[in-house]
């Protein structure tokens, strides 16, 4: 089957059968394509699969299947001088292969949130990480270590149970620790010390101490 290549620039991605199309204008040439044409994914299915569309003013790559191009398809996007590939900002040296070691894996929306497999050696790890940096998640081979850190606030909610299970657990607040339920319990299997720099308050309708 005879095939075409030939490069072009995304002028519309408002697909309006749904269906994640583009139209495209050819390069060297004043008018875009008529046909809407679809983007190559490497996993599509009924619903589901990898969504990738590229934008407005994007390059690139159109192959054409038949002598008469009555089937193409949008094989790919291209960076260049114009459009330049991203940086994570995490890891300088790794940054555009700068270490020649082509250890990064990311993706950087448009915004700036980005999912990151960092495989520089002894500083493995992955990260999702929010466009202003502020929020992040981390997960540290070298470090060994879990992190979770925003400098806002954190919520958890479950329609079920919340359970924690660690050898040690502590939970430190610069202000105060606040906890309403109908009902609290500790259980303590050796000792249990509460020490206060102030006056402590017990209340109850019956207090018992054994």
């Amino acid at each position: 089957m005879f095939s075409n290549f030939y490069w072009a620039t995304v002028t519309d991605n408002a697909d309006p059968d749904e269906l994640n199309r583009v139209k495209v204008l050819k390069e060297g040439e004043d008018e875009s394509v008529a046909d809407w044409i679809p983007v190559l994914t490497p996993y599509g299915s009924g619903d589901t699969g990898l969504s990738f569309l590229p934008d407005i003013d994007d390059q690139v790559l159109v192959v054409t299947l038949g002598t008469v191009d009555v089937r193409k398809a949008v094989i790919g996007s291209v960076w260049s001088n114009e459009v330049n590939p991203p940086q994570s900002g995490e890891n300088s040296t790794a940054d555009l292969n700068g270490d020649g070691e082509n250890s990064l894996r990311f993706f950087r929306s448009r915004s700036g949130n980005q999912l990151i497999f960092d495989d520089t050696k002894d500083a493995e790890k992955i990260q999702l990480i929010s466009a202003d940096g502020e929020s992040r998640i981390e997960l540290s081979v070298a470090d060994e270590l879990v992190s979770l850190n925003t400098g806002k606030d954190i919520s958890m909610g479950a329609k079920g149970a919340i359970v924690i299970k660690a050898e040690e657990i502590d939970i430190s607040s610069e202000k105060q620790l606040n906890i309403s339920v109908d009902e609290f319990q500790i259980d303590a299997k050796k000792g249990l010390d509460i020490n206060t720099d102030k006056d402590m308050t017990i209340k109850g309708s019956g207090i018992s101490l054994n």
